[in-house]
C-alpha cells in the first residue's frame, strides 16, 4: 500500500482512539505476538479491529491467507464477526467491502471451527463423518446415560472411559493420545451410526486427525498466518491443544482476555492460560488502561479499578483513604425485608424511560425465590432467566429446536422472518402441553432471538444464518438472547448474564456462605469469626493455599459488577434461607469489604 495510504489509514485509528496510548501501543505494534488484558468496557474489540486493519494496510496478511477468529461462545463470534464486517472496510477504504472482508476472516467458535474441518476431511478418521456433521445430534457426555438408544448399545467400560475423559477435560487436564483415540473409537462404532456425536468429539476429532495426517494440520497453519482469540481466559485444555497444533512459528497471534473474568473453571478452563501461552509463544503483554464504560461515573470507575488491584495484589493493594470507592447496597433484616427492598429500588429504577434492569444471584435458590414472589406481589413484569445448562428441560429445548431447525431447513437454507416464525411456531405446538416458567421463558428467548437474526441479521448470508442458528442450538446458548428480550427487568444468574449488560443490576445475596459459594467459605479460617461492620473480612495475609479459591469467585463478582453501565447494587441480609427454606444468620460477605471498597446505603444512589 502507498505511503499516503497508509498514513491516511494511520489518521483514521489513531483519530478514532482518541489518543489512548495503550490501545495504539496494541495496533501499532510491530511485534507479531501480543496477548492483551482487556477487561469489559476498556475498547478490547475496537482495538482489535484497528489491529486487524492496521496488518491488512500494512501487507501482513497476503492473498490469498485467512485471518482465523475464534471466540468462546457463539454469540460472541457474531458480534465480532458483524463488528470486522461494519468497521474494517470504513477504515481501510471503499475498496473493502464487507464482502470482501468476510472472504478474509474466518470468525467461529472453537466447535464451528472443528466441524468446519471435519466437514472437508472428517472422512479420514471415520466413513460416517462423509455425512454432513451438522446432522448429527451433539450431546453432553453426561447425558449420554439418559438416551436410551445409546445406553443401549454402550458397554459399561465404554460409558465409563467417555466419563473419565469428561472429567478430565473439567479439571483442566489435556487427555493423553491414547485416551483420546479410545473416546473417539467409541463414537466412531457406537454414537455415529445413530446419529449422535459429542460435543467433546468435535474437537477431539480434529486433534486426532491432524495428529494422523500432518499434511491437513500444515494446510491449516498455512492458511491462516494470523489468529485472533477473543475471551481467551476462558480457553479450555482441549481448545488449547488445538490452538498449539495450527500455530506454527511464523503465525501471527492476538489473543485477548481478562484474567479476572476466568469463571468457566467448573467446565476446565485454564488457570493462568494467558501466562502460560505468554511464555511459551514469547507473547508481549500489553494492558488496556482506559475504562470508557464508567469514564463519566467516578465511583463505578473507582469500583472497578479497586476490584482489580485486589486481584493482582491478593487482596493487599495500596490504595488512599481518599480514593475508596462506594458500594450501594440494601441490608435486609430477613430475606423477606430484603427483597422487598429490591424490588422497591426496582420500581424506583423503572421511573427512568427505558431503563434496563438485571437482578443476578450467584446460582438459584430460596432466596432468589423470595425476590421472584415480591416481583410478582408488586406486579412487575419480569423475564426468568435463571435457568442453567444443566437443568433437563433447558437442554431438552434445545435438542427440540435443533432437530426440527435441521428438518425445516436442512435441504433449503432459505431463512427469512415468514421461514423463522413458521419454525418458532412449530416449536411453540410441540410445548403446547407444558407451559412451566422454564419453557415459557425459552419460548420468549426463541421468538426474541428468531426476531433478531430475521430483520437485525437479514443481510448475513444464508449459510451464516443458517449456521449461527445451528451453533445456537446445539451449543446450547438460548441464554445470550437474554438481551434481546423485551423485558425491562431480568431475573438471572451471574454466570447466565455473562457477555450481557444493563443499565442498571443489583447483586443478590452477597452474604457468607452464599456468594462466596459454601465450598469457598468452607475453606476460609474466617469462615466463623464475628464480623467487621456486619460484614466478614478476608483472612490477612490470604494463605497462598487459598488464593486461587478466592480468586475465582473474586471473578464471578467482578463479572457481575460489570454487566452494569451505570450503577451496580448489592445486597444481603442477617437470616438467608439454606436449601429447605429454614432461616440461617448471615452477615455480608467479605467481597463488599475488600480494601478499597467502602459499603454505603443504597438509597443515597
Amino acid at each position: 500500500m502507498p505511503s499516503t495510504s497508509l498514513k491516511i489509514i494511520k489518521d483514521k485509528i489513531a483519530a478514532k482512539h482518541e489518543g489512548d496510548d495503550k490501545q495504539l501501543e496494541v495496533i501499532f505494534s510491530d511485534t507479531s505476538r501480543l496477548m492483551v488484558e482487556a477487561p469489559a468496557g476498556y475498547g478490547k474489540t475496537t482495538t482489535m479491529i484497528s489491529r486487524l486493519a492496521y496488518l491488512f494496510a500494512t501487507g501482513k496478511i497476503p492473498n490469498p491467507k485467512r485471518i482465523l477468529g475464534l471466540t468462546f461462545s457463539v454469540n460472541a463470534a457474531l458480534k465480532v464477526k458483524r463488528e470486522v464486517a461494519e468497521k474494517l472496510p470504513a477504515l481501510l477504504g471503499s475498496h473493502n467491502s464487507s464482502l470482501a472482508i468476510s472472504e478474509k476472516a474466518t470468525i467461529t467458535n472453537y466447535h464451528g471451527f472443528c466441524k468446519g474441518i471435519l466437514k472437508k476431511y472428517g472422512y479420514l478418521i471415520a466413513d460416517a463423518l462423509r455425512k454432513d456433521i451438522n446432522l448429527f445430534r451433539a450431546v453432553g457426555d453426561t447425558e449420554i446415560e439418559k438416551l436410551a438408544p445409546l445406553k443401549a448399545v454402550l458397554t459399561s467400560n465404554e460409558s465409563m472411559h467417555l466419563k473419565e475423559v469428561d472429567a478430565i477435560i473439567k479439571e483442566a487436564h489435556i487427555p493423553n493420545s491414547e485416551e483420546i483415540h479410545l473416546y473417539n473409537s467409541i463414537v466412531i462404532k457406537k454414537l455415529l451410526p445413530l446419529g449422535y456425536i459429542t460435543h467433546t468429539a468435535i474437537i477431539l476429532f480434529v486433534l486426532e486427525l491432524f495428529e494422523s495426517n500432518a499434511e491437513v494440520a500444515n494446510f491449516y497453519q498455512s492458511l491462516y498466518p494470523i489468529i485472533v482469540v477473543d475471551e481467551f481466559q476462558d480457553t479450555n485444555c482441549i481448545a488449547w491443544s488445538l490452538l498449539e497444533t495450527i500455530i506454527s512459528d511464523q503465525t501471527q497471534l492476538l489473543f485477548l482476555g481478562d484474567p479476572l473474568q476466568r469463571i468457566y473453571g467448573f467446565i476446565g478452563a485454564l488457570p493462568d492460560i494467558m501466562s502460560i501461552a505468554s511464555e511459551k509463544y514469547n507473547m508481549t503483554r500489553i494492558t488496556l488502561s482506559k475504562n470508557y464504560r464508567f469514564r463519566d461515573n467516578t465511583e463505578m470507575l473507582k469500583l472497578d479499578r479497586n476490584i482489580r488491584a485486589n486481584a493482582t495484589s491478593y487482596f493487599a493493594p495500596a490504595i488512599p483513604e481518599d480514593d475508596l470507592a462506594s458500594l450501594p447496597g440494601f441490608w435486609g433484616k430477613t430475606q423477606q425485608d430484603e427483597a422487598d427492598q429490591i424490588t422497591s429500588k426496582v420500581q424506583d429504577l423503572l421511573k427512568e424511560k427505558n431503563s434496563k434492569i438485571a437482578l443476578l444471584f450467584r446460582s438459584r435458590g430460596k432466596n432468589s425465590e423470595k425476590v421472584e414472589e415480591q416481583l410478582i406481589i408488586k406486579k412487575i413484569p419480569y423475564f426468568y432467566g435463571m435457568f442453567t445448562d444443566e437443568d433437563l428441560d433447558y437442554i431438552e429445548f434445545h435438542n427440540k429446536c435443533h432437530a426440527v431447525f435441521i428438518n425445516r431447513f436442512e435441504s433449503n437454507k432459505s431463512i427469512n422472518k415468514r421461514s423463522l416464525t413458521s419454525f418458532s411456531n412449530e416449536i411453540k405446538k410441540q410445548y403446547a402441553e407444558k407451559q412451566d416458567k422454564i419453557v415459557y421463558s425459552l419460548l420468549r428467548l426463541l421468538d426474541a432471538f428468531v426476531e433478531k437474526v430475521a430483520i437485525d441479521y437479514a443481510d448475513l448470508l444464508p449459510e451464516d444464518k443458517y449456521m449461527l442458528l445451528l451453533d445456537v442450538f446445539e451449543n446450547r446458548q438460548l441464554k445470550q438472547a437474554m438481551e434481546y428480550v423485551d423485558s425491562q427487568v431480568i431475573l438471572s444468574t451471574v454466570h447466565g448474564a455473562k457477555g450481557l449488560e444493563w443499565d442498571y443490576v443489583i447483586l443478590g445475596d452477597i452474604e457468607r456462605w452464599v456468594f462466596p459459594s459454601y465450598y469457598i467459605c468452607k475453606a476460609c479460617e474466617s469462615r466463623f469469626n464475628q464480623p467487621n461492620k456486619g460484614c466478614c473480612i478476608l483472612p490477612s495475609p490470604l494463605p497462598k493455599e487459598f488464593r486461587d479459591l478466592v480468586l475465582d469467585e473474586l471473578s464471578v463478582f467482578y463479572v457481575g459488577i460489570t454487566r452494569a453501565k451505570k450503577q451496580i447494587y448489592v445486597s444481603a441480609s442477617s437470616k438467608r434461607l439454606d436449601s429447605f427454606g429454614n432461616e440461617k444468620d448471615s452477615v455480608y460477605s467479605c467481597m463488599v469489604r475488600m480494601p478499597g471498597v467502602k459499603l454505603v446505603k443504597a438509597n443515597s444512589f
